[in-house]
C-alpha cells in the first residue's frame, strides 16, 4: 500500500506542469480528411508502406496525403465484406490478410480486389500473426489456428503424440496473440500461453493477480517483460523479465480522475524504457519503466493538435517509427523521435495565453513571458507559475496588461516594457517598480525592449524621442536625443535595436526604415525602402534584427526579409516571389548550423545555409500554429528556440531537424494510358518493366513516396532517358508524357524530403513503346531496301537505255567512220592513178634521157606503193614513218618539177612517236602541188614542221586558175576523219601568202 501511494505521489508531481505545455502535437485523420468514418478498430501497414485502417464501415488506405476507401458493393464478391474489420496483418511474403466478423479475405494488389478464404469461414479472428510464408496464426475465441496460405489448409498445432499441447490449445480461447523472438504469446483465460512454432510446444502461465479474469491484451517489450491487461477488472500488469515478479500498475489507469478508471486497450513499446498505453476514457499514457514517470495525453478541444478523443481503441507502430492511435472519432498519429515542436503556454490555463510576445530566460533558467494579458514567470524546478496581471478592483501590478518586451539586466532585475510604461521587478526589494519621467523614462506606449551584447537595455516607443537606453552599470536612463551621433534620429519610433559582432548598432524603426551606426568608424547610414532600386531594405517597418555566422545582418519587416552584407553594402531581399508564403515576417533566429528560422504570418519557415531553399512547417509537421506575431525570437541556454505567436510560444530544438535524413520509400503507384489505368502495378513494381502499344504513347506515371511525418515536404525527381536529358524536380507526383515516339526508354525516379539533397536511392522502370508499322524501323528499312531496289532498277534501266543509245550512237559513228574511211580510201585510190600516170610519164622520159636516174625513180615509186599497200591495213602510223614516206614522195615529185618544187621538213624528234593517219602528209603535199604552180622562176615551197602538238603543212600561194582533177572533197574527208581521232580540230587557214593546214598529232 505504501509503495502504491509513493508511485501515485510521483505521478502527481510529474504531471503538474502538463497543462501549460503540449509536448506532442498529434496528426489527425478524420472524415474531414477522407476517412470513411471515425470509429477505428484496427491499423496495419502493407508491403508498400501504406497504412490500412479498418473502421466500422470500410477499409481505408492512407498514403500520407489522401485516403482511398474500399467499401462493400452489393453484388460484387471482390469488394470488402459487409461486416466490421477486426484484425489485419501483412505477411512475411507481403500478402495482406484482413479478418471480418467471421470471415477472412486477402487483398489482391494486381486487381485492387478482395479474395475470400473460404476455408476460414466461421472463425471469429481476433488477431492475425504471420510467422512465415507458410505459417499465419489466428487467435480466436475458439482457440489458436495455424493457416498455411501456400497449401490453403490449416496445420496441426501439436506434434503427433503431444497430447498436453493439443489439449491446452484446444480448450484455451486466444483473445490476442503476438510473435516475439521466435515465440508466440497468447492471451487466454487466467493467464497466457507461450507457444513455440518451431517445436510445436505450448506452456500455460497462470497470473494469480488476475484471479478468475482473462487476459485481453498481451505485449512483450524490448527487455522481454510481458505486459497484460484485463478489460473487465481494469487490470494492468507487467511481468518483469529479470526478476520474474509481477508489477500491478492498475493505479496508472486512475491518473487525474480517481473516480473514473480507464481500461488498458493496447500497448506500444517505445524506444527507451517507455511504454505507450492506449486507454478507454484516459487517453494516451506514456510510462517510463525506469523513472516510473507517467505523462497523460488527452483530448482538449481548446488545443489544436491534441488527441481526437480520450476513448482509444487500438495502437500500431509503423516501420518509420510513427505511432498510430485509433479512436472513436478518427485516427491520430505521431513520431516520438520526430516530434520537433512543442507549445509552451505562458499561463496554466492555455486559454489565457492571449498574444504571446516577449521571452526572457533569467540567470536561474526560469522563463519569463509577456502577453496581451499580463506577464508570468515559469519556475523550471517547481513547474509553477507566478503571474503579474491587473485585475478589476485590485491595485495594478504593472502599467498595462498589454506587455511587450522583457529582459533581465546585469543586476538580475527584470524589466518590462508595456503599452503604458516601463516596469522593473527589483531583485533587491522583490517589488514591482513603476518608472516615470522622474527616472528619465516617460510613460508611453513601448514597442519593444532589447538587451544588447554589452548589457545595455534599449526601449523603443512611438512617443517622445522614440528611443531610450539604460546602462545597468550607471543605473541611468539616456534619451537618444542626447546621443552625440544618434541624436539626429530622435523622434523616429524605435522598434528594435541590435549590436553586431563588429560593434555596429542597428536600429529598426516603426515605419521610417533602418539606421546603422558604426562606432569604430563613427559613421551612420539610414536606409529606407524605395521603388527606385533594390539595394536597400524591403520594408520600412523593421521588426527584428539578427546576425548570422557569416556576419550577414538579417532584418524582418512586414514586406519581407532583407539580408545585408555590411562590408560590401549589398542588400538581398526575399519575398513571396522567392518562396515565402507570407511577406509578414516577425521573429528571426539563427541556429548552430547557420540556418535561419522565421516566424511569419503563414507559419514557420527555415532558410537553409546555402540561402537557396525555404522549408515551410505547418500542420503536417505537427505545428498547428501558423500566426506568428511581430515579436522577437529567443534562444534558450539549452539551444532551443522559442517564437511567440497569438496562440502560445512555439518551442523547438533546431538541431533535431536533420535535413540529411531525406530517404523515403518511393514506388510507382499507378500508370494511366489513353485507354485507362494499367492494372498490374504489382508486376510492374516487381519486374520494373512496362510494355505499351503504339497507340498508348500518351501516358502518366504516378509516383508515391510515403512520408507520414510531413508529406508537404516530399519532393520527386524523374526523367525519361532516351527522351529527356534533364531531371524534373517537383512536388507533383505525376509524370505526364505525350506523343512519345516508339522505342525503348528508361524511366528514372526517386524521392526526397530535402529539395537540395538528392543523394538517395534511384529506381528505374524500363519502358517499351511499340511502333506503328509505318514508323517502325523494319518498315523504314524495308522502304529503304525498296527504294534502293527501285533506284538500282531505275539505274540499270537508264544504263541499259544509255547502252542502247550508246550502241546506236556507236553504230552510227562506226557507220559514219566507215563512210569516212571509204571516202578516205576512195580518196587514196583516187589519188594513186594520177600519181601513177604522172610518174610513168616522168619515167618514160627518164628512160630515154637518163637510164640511171630512171632506175632510181622506179625504186622510189616501189617504196611509195609499198608504203601505201602496207598502211592500208592500219588506221594510224607513226609520224616518223609518215615523214620517211613523204620524203620519198617529194623526191619523186622533184624529178618532175626540178627546181620548181621545194619541200622543207623540220620536225622535232620528240614527236616522232606520235601518230597520224596514213598518207595524210602525202595527200596534203600532193594537194599543194595540185592547186599551185611550180616552176623555176616561181617555185612552190612546202614546209612541214611541228607546233604545239600539231604537224603543220604550209605552202606559199600561187594558185592555178582551174584545177581540172579536183573533186573538192579531200580536205573535208580529212577533217571528218580527225574528228574521230582527236578532240583537237584540224585547222585550215588561208591568207594572202600562205595556205596552212594543222593536223593534230595522236
Amino acid at each position: 500500500m505504501k509503495k502504491t501511494c509513493i508511485i501515485f505521489l510521483l505521478l502527481i508531481v510529474s504531471v503538474s506542469s502538463v497543462p501549460c505545455q503540449q509536448p506532442i502535437s498529434f496528426h489527425k485523420l478524420t472524415g474531414a480528411e477522407g476517412l470513411n468514418d471515425g470509429w477505428v478498430n484496427i491499423i496495419s501497414q502493407d508491403k508498400y508502406g501504406y497504412i490500412w485502417i479498418g473502421s466500422m464501415g470500410a477499409l481505408n488506405r492512407f498514403n500520407g496525403k489522401t485516403v482511398k476507401r474500399f467499401t462493400h458493393i452489393r453484388g460484387d464478391s471482390t469488394s470488402p465484406l459487409p461486416s466490421i474489420c477486426y484484425a489485419m496483418a501483412c505477411g512475411t511474403d507481403g500478402r495482406l490478410w484482413i479478418a471480418f466478423w467471421d470471415a477472412l479475405v486477402e487483398f489482391d494488389y494486381e486487381s485492387s480486389s478482395f479474395r475470400r478464404i473460404k476455408i476460414a469461414d466461421g472463425i471469429n479472428i481476433n488477431t492475425i500473426v504471420p510467422v512465415a510464408d507458410d505459417k499465419v496464426y489466428f487467435s480466436a475465441r475458439s482457440g489458436l489456428r495455424c493457416y498455411n496460405p501456400i497449401a490453403n489448409r490449416f496445420e496441426e498445432l501439436a506434434m503427433p503424440g503431444d497430447s498436453s499441447t493439443k489439449k491446452l490449445l484446444d480448450k484455451s480461447p486466444a483473445y490476442h496473440a503476438i510473435y516475439k523472438n521466435g515465440l508466440l504469446y497468447i492471451a487466454t483465460n487466467k493467464g497466457y500461453i507461450i507457444y513455440n512454432p518451431a517445436n510445436k510446444k505450448a506452456t500455460f502461465y497462470p497470473v494469480k493477480e488476475l484471479g478468475e479474469r482473462n487476459v485481453n491484451r498481451i505485449m512483450v517489450d524490448k527487455k522481454g517483460s510481458i505486459w497484460l491487461s484485463n478489460y473487465g477488472g481494469f487490470k494492468l500488469l507487467r511481468m518483469d523479465a529479470v526478476s520474474g515478479k509481477t508489477e500491478v500498475l492498475d493505479n496508472l489507469l486512475l491518473v487525474y480522475q480517481k473516480e473514473t478508471q480507464g481500461l488498458a486497450i493496447d500497448f506500444i513499446d517505445g524506444n527507451n524504457n517507455d511504454i505507450w498505453i492506449c486507454t478507454f476514457l484516459k487517453g494516451l499514457l506514456h510510462y517510463d519503466t525506469e523513472t516510473k514517470q507517467l505523462v497523460q495525453y488527452k483530448n482538449d478541444i481548446r488545443v489544436e493538435g491534441s488527441l481526437l478523443s480520450n476513448i482509444l481503441s487500438t495502437a500500431y507502430i509503423s516501420k518509420d517509427g510513427n505511432i498510430w492511435i485509433g479512436t472513436t472519432l478518427g485516427l491520430n498519429y505521431f513520431n516520438p523521435r520526430k516530434n520537433l515542436f512543442k507549445i509552451r503556454y505562458p499561463f496554466v490555463d492555455s486559454f489565457l495565453h492571449i498574444f504571446s510576445r516577449g521571452i526572457e530566460e533569467d540567470h536561474e533558467g526560469n522563463l519569463w513571458f509577456t502577453t496581451g494579458n499580463g506577464i508570468s514567470k515559469y519556475n523550471v524546478k517547481t513547474g509553477k507559475y507566478n503571474v503579474w496581471q491587473n485585475q478589476p478592483g485590485k491595485p495594478d501590478q504593472i502599467y498595462l496588461n498589454s506587455a511587450r518586451g522583457i529582459a533581465e539586466d546585469a543586476n538580475h532585475d527584470i524589466w518590462v516594457a508595456t503599452g503604458g510604461g516601463i516596469n522593473r521587478l527589483n531583485k533587491a526589494t522583490g517589488k514591482m517598480d513603476f518608472l516615470t519621467i522622474k527616472d528619465s523614462i516617460p510613460q508611453a506606449f513601448y514597442f519593444s525592449l532589447n538587451k544588447t551584447s554589452d548589457g545595455t537595455l534599449w526601449f523603443g516607443t512611438r512617443d517622445y524621442d522614440g528611443l531610450y537606453y539604460y546602462k545597468p552599470s550607471e543605473k541611468k536612463f539616456h534619451s537618444i536625443a542626447n546621443h552625440p551621433v544618434l541624436g539626429k534620429y530622435k523622434g523616429n519610433p524605435g522598434r528594435c535595436v541590435f549590436v553586431d559582432s563588429k560593434k555596429r548598432i542597428w536600429i529598426g524603426y516603426n515605419g521610417t526604415g533602418l539606421v546603422m551606426y558604426d562606432q569604430v568608424k563613427g559613421t551612420t547610414h539610414w536606409w529606407k525602402s524605395t521603388d527606385k532600386g533594390t539595394n536597400t531594405i524591403i520594408g520600412d517597418v523593421v521588426v527584428s534584427i539578427v546576425e548570422d555566422k557569416d556576419g550577414m545582418i538579417w532584418i524582418s519587416t512586414f514586406n519581407g526579409i532583407t539580408c545585408i552584407d555590411p562590408e560590401k553594402e549589398k542588400f538581398t531581399s526575399y519575398t513571396e516571389e522567392n518562396g515565402l508564403k507570407s511577406n509578414i515576417i516577425g521573429s528571426i533566429a539563427v541556429d548552430d548550423s547557420n540556418r535561419l528560422w522565421f516566424g511569419t504570418g503563414a507559419g514557420l519557415v527555415m532558410l537553409d545555409k546555402s540561402r537557396q531553399h525555404f522549408t515551410h512547417f505547418g500542420k503536417e509537421d505537427g505545428l498547428h500554429i501558423t500566426d506568428f506575431n511581430e515579436h522577437f525570437a529567443f534562444t534558450l541556454s539549452t539551444g532551443e528556440i522559442m517564437m511567440p505567436s497569438n496562440q502560445g510560444y512555439v518551442m523547438f530544438n533546431p538541431l533535431n531537424y536533420k535535413t540529411d535524413t531525406n530517404s523515403i520509400h518511393c514506388f510507382i503507384a499507378g500508370i494511366e494510358i489513353s485507354g485507362g489505368p494499367v492494372a498490374d502495378m504489382q508486376g510492374i513494381n516487381k519486374n520494373g518493366k512496362l510494355n505499351l502499344k503504339p497507340e498508348d504513347n500518351f501516358f502518366t506515371i504516378e509516383l508515391e513516396a510515403l512520408n507520414f511525418s510531413n508529406s508537404g515536404q516530399t519532393w520527386y525527381a524523374y526523367k525519361l532517358d532516351g527522351l529527356e536529358k534533364n531531371w524534373h524536380y517537383t512536388q507533383d507526383p505525376k509524370a505526364v508524357y505525350t506523343s512519345v515516339p516508339g522505342g525503348s526508354y528508361t524511366f528514372r525516379y526517386k524521392a526526397s524530403t530535402n529539395a537540395n539533397n538528392w543523394n538517395v536511392e534511384e529506381k528505374i522502370l524500363q519502358v517499351y513503346i511499340g511502333t506503328v508499322f509505318y514508323k517502325a524501323g523494319w518498315f523504314w528499312l524495308l522502304i529503304g531496301f525498296l527504294m534502293i531496289a527501285l533506284l538500282v532498277f531505275f539505274y540499270r534501266f537508264r544504263m541499259n537505255k544509255q547502252k542502247q543509245i550508246y550502241s546506236l550512237e556507236t553504230k552510227a559513228e562506226s557507220l559514219e567512220k566507215e563512210k569516212t574511211m571509204v571516202q578516205y580510201e576512195s580518196l587514196k585510190q583516187h589519188l594513186n592513178p594520177h600519181f601513177l600516170f604522172n610518174s610513168l610519164t616522168s619515167l618514160r622520159s627518164l628512160i630515154k634521157s637518163d637510164s640511171k636516174t630512171a632506175a632510181s625513180f622506179l625504186d622510189g615509186m616501189s617504196k611509195v606503193y609499198r608504203y601505201v599497200l602496207k598502211s592500208g591495213e592500219q588506221e594510224l602510223v607513226r609520224l616518223q614513218d609518215e615523214l620517211e614516206f613523204v620524203r620519198t614522195f617529194t623526191e619523186l615529185q622533184k624529178i618532175r618539177f626540178k627546181e620548181g618544187l621545194e619541200v622543207n621538213i623540220n620536225i622535232d624528234e620528240s614527236y616522232f612517236n606520235k601518230y597520224i593517219a596514213p598518207v595524210t602528209l602525202q595527200n596534203l603535199v600532193e594537194n599543194a602541188i595540185k592547186h599551185n604552180t611550180a616552176d623555176k622562176d616561181s617555185p612552190l615551197v612546202i614546209e612541214i614542221f611541228t607546233e604545239e602538238g600539231f604537224v603543220v603543212v604550209r605552202n606559199n600561194l600561187q594558185r592555178y586558175r582551174i584545177v581540172e582533177t579536183s573533186n573538192k572533197k579531200g580536205l573535208a574527208s580529212l577533217q571528218t576523219l580527225y574528228r574521230y581521232y582527236s578532240e583537237k580540230p584540224m585547222v585550215i587557214k588561208e591568207d594572202d601568202k600562205y595556205f596552212t593546214i594543222k593536223i593534230p598529232l595522236l
